[in-house]
């Protein structure tokens, strides 16, 4: 499939004051393609998800198994660009090894939130270091089913890291004076500031 893609008209990026993208992928654009491959289905599939249809998001992109009985989500897909803010390659490891604290709780309740209710969910929150700038992470989760009886059994993730005055994507990095800006030993608070669950039309 070559996808023809547009931004999502149910998307409307939450922040109002300047801010600047790193990465840039478009979470409206990401969102459309999402709708376009469930066609009359509730869900897609996660064979209806091709990466040949959309190489501009695959280093912003992760793609996590949701278990259940107990639930759990494994991370089997982390984009380059997500392991590059990180400082670390999460792939193949389970949301409550890699992950702890207040990330993992906001974690498990987007991934919660859009498996249980079958529907895109839309957030954003502000992370505080203690000696950096706050950073925003927008994310779009894209729940996935085999079919409309069946349970979610995939989440698709796009990520978007937004901080104020950043300079060109090439240099943004550089701005936290880190080579993984985004590194949980030293958070100091998140603060979440949006979280939307999306309609289906």
């Amino acid at each position: 499939m070559s996808a023809v893609l547009q931004s999502d008209h149910r998307f409307h990026a939450p922040l109002g004051e300047s801010r600047t993208s790193i990465g840039q992928p478009d979470l409206g654009f990401f969102l459309n393609y999402w709708s376009m491959r469930r066609g009359d289905r509730q869900l897609p599939a996660r064979a209806d998800i091709d990466p040949i249809d959309i190489p501009q998001f695959l280093s912003n992109i992760g793609l996590v198994e949701v278990e259940q009985g107990p639930r759990r989500y494994r991370y089997r897909l982390v984009g380059s660009f997500i392991i590059a803010m990180c400082g670390e390659n999460f792939q193949g490891r389970y949301l409550d090894e890699a992950q702890y604290g207040p990330y993992r709780t906001l974690l498990e309740t987007l991934y919660g939130t859009a498996t249980d209710n079958r529907r895109p969910v839309l957030s954003e929150a502000v992370f505080h270091y203690d000696s950096e700038q706050p950073l925003t992470i927008r994310r779009l989760i894209l729940p996935l089913a085999q079919d409309d009886e069946a349970p979610v059994n995939m989440i698709l993730f796009a990520n978007e890291f937004v901080a104020p005055d950043l300079p060109e994507r090439s240099t943004a990095l550089f701005h936290f004076h880190e080579e993984a800006p985004f590194r949980l030993g030293c958070l100091r608070s998140i603060e979440e500031t949006f979280l939307k669950t999306l309609p289906i039309d």
